[in-house]
C-alpha cells in the first residue's frame, strides 16, 4: 500500500510541476528582449493594443494568449505576470 501511495504522490507532483512550469512559461513579458520587463515593455504593449496579425504595429510577443489580436485579455495576462 505504501508503494502505491508514494507512486501516486510522484504522479501528483509531476502534474503539479508540469502545470507550474507551463504557467511560468506563459509569462514572457520582456517584449523588447533586453532581459527585463520594465516601462519600455509597457510602452510597446500599449502601442500594440488593439492590433491584429497583419496590422501595422502588431507585436506578436504582446499577443500573450495567442489569439492573433492584442487585447485587454493580453493586458490582464501581462499585469498578472508582473
Amino acid at each position: 500500500m505504501r508503494e502505491i501511495l508514494s507512486g501516486g504522490l510522484v504522479v501528483v507532483g509531476l502534474v503539479f510541476f508540469g502545470w507550474t512550469a507551463s504557467a511560468q512559461n506563459a509569462c514572457q513579458t520582456d517584449l523588447n528582449g533586453d532581459g527585463v520587463t520594465n516601462e519600455a515593455d509597457v510602452e510597446i504593449f500599449q502601442s500594440a493594443l488593439g492590433t491584429a496579425v497583419g496590422d501595422e504595429g502588431f507585436v506578436a510577443a504582446a499577443d500573450l494568449d495567442g489569439s492573433g489580436t492584442v487585447t485587454s485579455t493580453d493586458y490582464g495576462i501581462f499585469l498578472g505576470c508582473n
